[in-house]
């Protein structure tokens, strides 16, 4: 399998603060990051969450696990982030109050499935010959306005709060991902996307699904979603990973 990822600032912020990781060794994973807070605390905080959580996943991970074991690893390595990231948001003033969003995906050799560790508004889709999916739910304000009836999907996507969080990595002491796993056959014409909200703000899915399947690599597909983003305005830094079957 091929994966790509590419990061932009955007057109407004004056930092970029997501970080990303792709790992294929023995056990592959992918991650993406949006952290917030203050004038330094975001970088810090998803630079962080992403390179506590690869150490962890590296030194944890094994082919021989059971999907119970995997989901174990990857919880916990969201809470030792989790303490670290917010120990350090005590400690230095600069960062005081920092965050981040982190959804992460692990591919087990030999599996006909996609393990999920996420917290936060970034966002994982799949895409295959159905359609393009939403495997994670938002930990946002608008969603649980969603999910209660107040609101429709379509009013969320122009509510003037939905960039408000509930729940990040980082912020509070003690913190509860979402860990899941997801049945998917990777095979050609079939796609993994994780992205930061700067790139689910302003595109959407079904025009998602579109960039990735006509261009012709993938690294051209994330090229011309970011270039989307920010044509559109670049409100916020656009980050955007694929991972493509084969």
């Amino acid at each position: 399998m091929e994966a790509k990822a590419m990061s932009d600032i955007g057109k407004v912020r004056r930092e970029n603060q997501d970080s990303f990781a792709i790992s294929q060794g023995e056990i592959p994973f992918y991650m993406v990051a949006d952290g917030m807070g203050g004038h330094k605390g975001g970088a810090v905080a998803s630079k962080e969450a992403v390179t506590l959580v690869s150490d962890h996943l590296q030194k944890y991970l094994t082919s021989e696990q059971t999907g119970a074991e995997v989901e174990g690893i990857l919880y916990q390595s969201v809470i030792k982030a989790n303490e670290a990231v917010f120990e350090k948001s005590q400690d230095i003033e600069e960062c005081n109050g920092m965050g981040t969003t982190l959804t992460a995906a692990v591919t087990m050799p030999g599996e006909r499935k996609i393990y999920f560790a996420h917290i936060g508004d970034s966002r994982a889709y799949i895409m295959d010959k159905d359609g393009i999916f939403q495997v994670t739910k938002d930990h946002s304000l608008v969603q649980e306005l969603v999910k209660n009836g107040e609101i429709t999907e379509e009013e969320a996507q122009e509510h003037p709060k939905r960039n408000v969080i509930i729940r990040a990595l980082g912020t509070e002491e003690k913190v509860k991902p979402d860990v899941f796993s997801v049945d998917f056959s990777f095979e050609e014409d079939t796609y993994l996307l994780l992205c930061t909200d700067g790139l689910s703000n302003s595109v959407d899915p079904q025009e998602m699904k579109k960039m990735v399947q006509e261009n012709s690599n993938i690294e051209k597909a994330c090229s011309q979603l970011i270039e989307t983003a920010n044509n559109r305005g670049g409100q916020d830094n656009i980050t955007v990973l694929i991972l493509q079957g084969s």
